[in-house]
């Protein structure tokens, strides 16, 4: 069976003779942990996937990024649960930079929800009157390749 629609391709990005890069810059304002969660993200997309106004938000998921991997670390070397047999306060901070994330992610179309095309609507056909038969059992006889 054919697909219907059109066929998915893949394109190149090509930079201009200038050579000025399109891509966004941290802003200095960020630390230096945060500003490489900034441009690890920002080369692993797309240059056309970010604008200028998302630039806040890009701040905020390096922001937490770092924070998650802080929490992460310190859960790894400590455990989940205290000395005291209470929960430790770093899995509320990972907990919660995750669902941050988790939701950042949506707004900058990150996840692969986002990268997917939506699928082509299909309406089925009418079903044959030889099919119908073959179904129920009364073209036995006939050879059905």
């Amino acid at each position: 069976m054919a697909g219907t629609g059109r066929r998915p391709y893949g394109t190149v990005e090509v930079t201009g003779f200038a050579g000025a890069s399109r891509r966004l810059a941290p802003p200095d304002s960020l630390g230096d942990l945060q500003k490489q969660a900034f441009l690890n993200l920002v080369a692993s997309c797309p240059a056309s996937q970010f604008k200028r106004g998302d630039v806040d938000l890009l701040c905020r998921w390096s922001e937490l990024t770092v924070m998650c991997e802080q929490a992460a670390f310190e859960l790894q070397q400590n455990g989940m649960v205290t000395a005291k047999a209470k929960v430790s306060p770093w899995f509320a901070i990972y907990r919660d930079a995750t669902r941050e994330l988790r939701m950042l992610s949506q707004r900058l179309h990150l996840g692969p929800r986002s990268r997917t095309l939506k699928a082509a609507r299909t309406q089925t056909g009418p079903m044959s009157y030889y099919d119908e038969m073959r179904l129920r059992g009364d073209l036995d006889d006939v050879d059905t390749h």
